[in-house]
């Protein structure tokens, strides 16, 4: 029996090595494409005023004109504005846009928050009322970031100073919001 076995498979074995079925072409793995590289981002138009004209490349500028003209609205913020209904007026920040593909500045927004506080007599809670100012600076249509810049830091009354291109101060930005 071993020896019919043997010979069976000494017939077939060289037979069906002869007869190779060939796979389909369909059935066969593609080649793979080399990867395709992803689009490079398309930088935005608008950036905050930190970022420009790169990546945080103005922080520190404009910090320091944020600050400064926190300080020259806290020199007269108990003669004017600071004497109405909201007593403590405090800027919170100062953001602007600007427009990359010009170099130019879009908007600039400063936020205010101001609180009134008062006691209840009969329970002995302290009540507030606080509210959120947003005032837009009145700027001109494309003021380069430069001359922006060079009008408020260069002024040791920045609120009282006309904006770049246009007739309007920081002062007259605040006068109708606040």
């Amino acid at each position: 029996m071993l020896r019919n076995t043997l010979a069976a498979a000494l017939l077939f074995v060289p037979a069906l090595a002869m007869a190779q079925v060939e796979t389909p072409v369909a059935a066969q793995p593609a080649p793979k494409a080399a990867p395709v590289p992803a689009p490079a981002p398309v930088p935005a138009r608008y950036v905050d005023a930190v970022d420009w004209p790169s990546s945080e490349a103005g922080l520190e500028r404009f910090t320091q004109l944020e600050e400064h003209l926190a300080g020259a609205f806290g020199g007269i913020c108990g003669d004017t504005f600071c004497e109405g209904e909201y007593g403590n007026l405090r800027p919170m920040q100062l953001r602007c846009s600007v427009d990359s593909t010009k170099g130019t500045m879009k908007q600039c927004l400063w936020t205010f928050a101001g609180s009134t506080t008062g006691v209840n007599g009969k329970s002995g809670a302290v009540q507030v009322n606080a509210k959120l100012f947003k005032c837009k600076l009145l700027l001109a249509k494309d003021v380069p970031v430069e001359s922006f810049y060079e009008a408020l830091e260069s002024s040791k009354t920045p609120l009282d100073v006309k904006l770049p291109m246009g007739r309007k101060s920081v002062w007259d930005s605040l006068t109708p919001c606040l």
